[in-house]
Parts: structure tokens; C-alpha cells; sequence
């Protein structure tokens, strides 16, 4: 990552919140992911995730992960990719959960932050009425990040999932409706990606795509 932290050689990797772009690359393999709500991140691991911001991990050797350490063996064996997946599944319901202090709150800015009304860490605050130092908090403990980066990046997301879904309409049709103008757009776009919006759009996504894709079906089957 652009932040130096990387990983090599491990069988259990952990992604932390991310707010720039990680490179990877792997042999002939099958790989099994999953990603953790904030509200999932606050239950099962129990570490702030500001500590784990553009942070990669080896799960086997740090000890905030233990718990799902066993999920490795578990799937290890030769069963069809839908039976490691009725695994995965029940492995993940019967980890134990952590009480969660203001899990109500958790969840009120999860949505908060989907809502395209919400621009700034002002209007963050005031739509889950908490106070925003409070929010600020809850943010870096559970999110990874400031309210003003959270916001920032969740119009990123929106213009990169419009894209992915309709690339006819090319940058100009995808850019989320929060942005200013197209020069703020490309600003965030390096940010974030360490490119251009032209160089990322003439890159193979034999992953991001079908990600993208799958995130924001998932996300209109919730209704957001």
C-alpha cells in the first residue's frame, strides 16, 4: 500500500479500513474473503480500527484476530466451494460477540452515511443527533476514519460504482451529485487511487468489477 505497510507469504490476511488503493498479486489459488461491517469490525475484533487503518495484517500472528484464526483449517479441506460456504457462514454466526457500547449509533451512522443529503461531518451529526465529538469518536473506533473522510469517500464510492455499472456514460455521467465540480472529482480520485480517473478506467478489473457489482446489488436488495 502507498502507506508501506504490505504482507507476503501468509495464508490468513487482514485488510484494514481503507482510504487509498492496495495491489496484490497471487498464483493459481482459491481464496475466501469477507468483510466486516463497522458494527461487525466493533463485535468480533474489539481493537479501535483507526489502528488498522491502510494497514495489511497477518492474522496468524496478531492476536486481534485470534478468534478467526480456526476459519483457515476449517475450510481447508476438499469440500465444493458451496459447502466451505455453508462453513464460512456458521463459523462466522457462532464466533461470540463483544457488547458493543453504542451500537444504536453505530448502526444510525451506517445509514447516515449512505444518504446522499448527508455532505458534511455538520450534517453527519446532525442527522444520528449526537454530538459531533462523540461522532468523531465512534468514527475512528468503528469506521477507521474522520467523519470529513468517511463522507469524502463515500462519494468517491458512489462515482466508481456508477462507472462500474454503466461505463457507457462514461466519468462525466458517474460523478456523484456531492462534488462541486470535475477538477474536485480528479483531486479525490488520486487521493484515493493514486491515479487518474483515464488511467483506472483503461485497466483490467478481473476483481474490482464483479465487487463493485456485487456491492451495489447488495446494497439496493437492502434498500440504499
Amino acid at each position: 500500500m502507498r502507506s508501506g505497510s504490505s504482507i507476503a507469504g501468509c495464508r490468513f490476511t487482514v485488510a484494514g479500513p481503507r482510504s487509498e488503493e492496495v495491489r496484490f498479486s497471487m498464483g493459481p489459488a482459491r481464496q475466501w474473503g469477507f468483510r466486516l461491517t463497522p458494527l461487525g469490525w466493533a463485535a468480533l475484533v474489539g481493537v479501535s480500527a483507526d489502528r488498522y487503518a491502510n494497514v495489511l495484517a497477518d492474522g496468524d500472528q496478531d492476536e486481534a484476530f485470534a478468534r478467526l484464526r480456526p476459519l483457515y483449517d476449517l475450510l481447508a479441506h476438499e469440500e465444493s466451494p458451496g459447502e466451505q460456504l455453508d462453513l464460512l457462514i456458521a463459523f462466522l454466526e457462532a464466533v461470540p460477540r463483544r457488547v458493543v457500547p453504542h451500537e444504536g449509533l453505530i448502526l444510525a451512522l451506517c445509514d447516515a452515511l449512505t444518504d446522499t443529503e448527508v455532505r458534511s461531518a455538520t450534517d453527519l451529526a446532525a442527522r444520528v443527533r449526537a454530538h459531533p465529538r462523540m461522532v468523531e469518536r465512534i468514527c475512528r473506533a468503528a469506521f477507521g476514519f474522520t467523519p470529513k473522510l468517511l463522507l469524502r469517500r463515500q462519494r468517491f464510492l458512489r462515482s466508481i460504482e456508477q462507472f462500474t455499472l454503466e461505463p457507457k456514460r462514461k466519468w462525466i455521467g458517474a460523478i456523484d451529485a456531492a462534488y462541486h465540480d470535475q477538477a474536485q472529482f480528479v483531486r479525490d480520485f488520486r487521493a484515493f487511487m493514486g491515479m487518474t480517473p483515464r488511467q483506472y478506467a483503461q485497466l483490467e478489473k478481473p476483481v474490482t468489477g464483479p465487487l463493485m457489482r456485487e456491492r451495489a446489488r447488495h446494497a439496493r436488495l437492502m434498500g440504499r
